[in-house]
């Protein structure tokens, strides 16, 4: 007759490869040999600017097991001069009506329906002008996996422009940070150099530039090894 308090042998568990995470060693607590490495995701929220081991994004050409670990855009203080001209923009036809008393005859001698026709175009123009200065953001991205760097260059809806290069054909990564603005708000421009003829990739006015580099220099000497 089987003893039913005699537990049943457990399968070992079987650790999962993890060559290229971009946890920093004195952080990061060596797994015990009966529990998996676990890498914690981070989401990539609507203003995201830098996200580390971003959870939830992929792209067209993403190839089986290809992790990305670091996903880049403008950083959103770049976005300060249209968001401010677009309000000026908005609140401008109030003025009319502190305009004086000349102006305001004028503008009441005008048909009513002429009046929202211009204000219905002109309210048109601005939301036009927004949206194309967000995606024209939202979606110049740099996307660094552990096998290659991605650079989607998108601009006023008929431009896309994708260029890549593979981690092993880096030869060099610096960035430049200049102005009291860029320091403050830790942003500037990151250069990754390529081998050979290939075309050297430039992201502009990423957030957190020095960790950046950081990365993609310690991503460089693994694979160099």
């Amino acid at each position: 007759m089987p003893d039913i308090f005699v537990a049943q042998p457990k399968a070992e568990s079987v650790i999962p490869e993890e060559p290229y995470t971009l946890e920093k060693q004195d952080e990061v607590e060596k797994p015990s040999p009966t529990s998996p490495l676990i890498i914690p995701r981070n989401t990539v929220h609507l203003f995201s600017s830098f996200c580390q081991n971003p959870d939830g994004i992929s792209f067209q050409s993403q190839e089986e097991g290809e992790k990305i670990l670091l996903f880049l855009r403008k950083d959103f203080i770049t976005n300060l001069k249209w968001i401010l001209l677009g309000i000026l923009l908005v609140i401008a036809p109030l003025f009319i009506l502190l305009a004086g008393k000349f102006i305001i005859t004028i503008f009441f001698s005008i048909p009513f329906t002429d009046i929202l026709f211009f204000l219905s175009f002109y309210y048109l123009v601005i939301a036009t002008y927004v949206y194309i200065n967000f995606i024209t953001w939202y979606y110049n991205v740099a996307l660094i996996t552990d096998r290659r760097v991605i650079d989607v260059d998108f601009s006023s809806l008929v431009y896309k422009d994708v260029a890549t290069t593979k981690l092993s054909l880096v030869q060099d990564v610096s960035y430049a940070q200049v102005g009291v603005v860029r320091t403050f708000f830790d942003y500037g421009n990151i250069l990754i150099q390529t081998a050979g003829s290939l075309d050297n990739f430039t992201f502009e006015s990423s957030s957190k530039p020095e960790e950046v580099v950081h990365i993609v220099e310690e991503l460089i000497g693994r694979r160099n090894e």
